[in-house]
């Protein structure tokens, strides 16, 4: 359940499986290999392996399968921490490494990031948010350039020591296309194990323009934890 609070710098190795349905005859599917390692006490480094599959028929010689654009969060940092506060920022980059047009954004986009979570243990909650800043930085010249805001407030619910819930609406403020979309994202884990995660989420489209803005989404993931020391749960978390 710590992995969830971005907050929280641990060491893991995660898959991710990913549909994203935008119309009738296009959608997008995106296996995700993401390693992430905690550097000291106050650093972390992350990169994303996506290979993605657009549904939609492409041009010909392009192909519809491949790897997609590979990510990097180049620094994240703990700025500040308390027994119940933590406030973060990260900078990330996606590359333009897609193998074909049709299953990448074309451009290289420069992502700032800052990230907040609040626990309340008498209600078994942690309360966030996360903020992000992504612009576009050359790439291919005849697609379309991105200058957007990300604001994803988040609860997580935590059942028990094994199982949580978390509620994260996602809102996208698009400065190209003045437009604002959102996306309500839902997301359930178990950890069998003290190392091993696995979740289900979902998400459902409710308004807007933006390329994130899809009609549904379905997620499967599963985590691995290296070099975690165990940590005591929040007080009356049974």
């Amino acid at each position: 359940m710590a992995a969830e609070d971005p907050s929280q710098f641990l060491t893991r190795v995660e898959v991710i499986n990913e549909t994203q349905h935008f119309d009738k005859d296009f959608s997008l599917n995106q296996s995700t290999l993401r390693m992430i390692v905690k550097i000291g006490k106050r650093f972390t480094t992350r990169v994303d392996i996506p290979f993605t599959y657009n549904s939609r028929k492409s041009p010909a010689g392009y192909s519809q399968f491949g790897l997609g654009d590979i990510s990097f969060r180049l620094l994240g940092y703990k700025i500040v921490e308390s027994k119940l506060t933590a406030l973060t920022a990260s900078v990330e980059i996606s590359l333009n490494t897609a193998a074909s047009p049709s299953i990448g954004t074309g451009k290289n986009i420069l992502i700032p990031m800052l990230t907040f979570s609040r626990l309340v243990p008498q209600h078994h909650l942690i309360l966030g948010i996360i903020a992000q800043q992504g612009f576009s930085m050359g790439g291919d010249e005849s697609r379309n350039d991105f200058n957007y805001t990300k604001l994803q407030p988040f609860a997580i619910h935590m059942w028990s020591r094994r199982i949580w819930s978390i509620l994260a609406p996602e809102m996208f403020i698009d400065y190209i296309g003045d437009d604002v979309s959102l996306n309500l994202e839902t997301r359930t884990g178990y950890a069998p194990t003290p190392r091993f995660n696995i979740w289900l989420a979902g998400g459902v489209g409710l308004f807007g323009n933006f390329p994130g803005r899809y009609q549904w989404d379905l997620e499967l993931g599963t985590r691995y934890f290296l070099m975690r020391k165990k940590k005591p749960a929040p007080a009356n978390i049974p």
